[in-house]
């Protein structure tokens, strides 16, 4: 049976595209994202901005996060996870030239995806790559925030 985990985290402040959240795979495991939620921390401004995020394979470089917290179990009796995770990035991931997911939201609302059982986003098991959210454009100084879900 697989077992799931979940990890949370924001993005740096900016205009600058930035990562929120990576998840870090190895070779002995394939992380299945089954679940995201995204926001913006940020208080809303007179512009009312328009923010677009994405989900993407990320590829030979994880980039540099400004924490690595460690995945918590949803089921408190499973071991610990086999993949990693980085929050808070400042040096961006190598991403794959497409995302899984891109997708537009006005900065005072929040979006969740639940994938149907069996269609998950999959990354493979290779050393050096994962899944990463992060906001793809927003013209205002902002902070995003995402929670990603996923199974092993």
């Amino acid at each position: 049976m697989a077992r799931g985990y979940t990890v949370n985290g924001p993005s740096a402040t900016g205009t600058a595209n930035k990562t929120a959240v990576t998840l870090i795979g190895s070779t002995s495991v394939r992380i299945r994202l089954f679940e995201f939620t995204v926001g913006l921390t940020t208080a809303p401004n007179s512009t009312d901005q328009q923010l677009e995020f994405g989900v993407g394979r990320w590829t030979t470089s994880a980039g540099t996060a400004g924490s690595s917290p460690t995945p918590l179990a949803i089921d408190p009796g499973d071991v610990a996870a086999v993949a990693t995770a980085g929050i808070t990035h400042s040096a961006e991931p190598t991403y794959a030239s497409t995302y899984l997911m891109d997708q537009a939201m006005n900065q005072r609302a929040m979006f969740r995806w639940v994938a149907v059982p069996g269609f998950e986003f999959v990354n493979p098991a290779t050393a050096t790559t994962g899944l990463g959210l992060k906001n793809i454009a927003i013209a205002a100084t902002s902070v995003i925030t995402g929670t990603m879900m996923f199974l092993e």
